[in-house]
């Protein structure tokens, strides 16, 4: 009987250390992920800026976001852009502006690259990493500016605080 009980204390000494490595385990992966905090607007609907030649916000991609001391941002944006020709020039361009601050660095341009196209689509996709920010809270929004007619639908701002 004696043999029966010291082989179920080490079977159940055993487990627990089982139990304790898988959690610590665990525990690691999850906190050393270095992804902190994430943030998305998105937009469906059709936009099509007031004026050509101008910079605007698009509507509804505005993110207000919480920055901790040493951490990083990473920003994505992707949307679909419908280009029309009116001149020689037919491009859209996007870019992010961060607290009131347009960032020329994620400046993204969209049209074709030679000839003329008409009623052209564009997939827009641009990513920006920020190492900079200051601990708070920032607001990011993205602007664009065309050069034709045209407009953007299907937007999608994503934005993540990491270590």
């Amino acid at each position: 009987m004696a043999k029966v009980s010291a082989l179920a204390i080490l079977a159940l000494i055993i487990g627990i250390g089982g139990i304790a490595v898988g959690g610590y385990s665990l525990f690691s992966v999850v906190t050393d992920s270095g992804v902190h905090r994430s943030y998305y607007a998105t937009r469906e609907l059709i936009y099509t800026s007031p004026s050509e030649d101008s910079w605007f916000n698009i509507p509804d991609i505005s993110i207000s976001f919480q920055v901790d001391a040493g951490e990083s941002v990473y920003f994505s944006f992707t949307c679909y852009a419908r280009l029309e020709p009116v001149s020689s020039v037919t491009t859209m361009h996007f870019r992010l502006k961060i607290d009131g601050y347009s960032i020329a660095s994620s400046l993204t341009t969209v049209g074709p690259t030679s000839g003329t196209a008409l009623n052209t689509y564009f997939s827009v996709a641009f990513q920006q990493v920020n190492t900079t920010l200051s601990a708070g809270i920032h607001i990011v929004v993205v602007e664009t500016e065309r050069e034709c007619d045209g407009f953007i639908d299907n937007c999608l701002l994503f934005v993540q605080t990491y270590t």
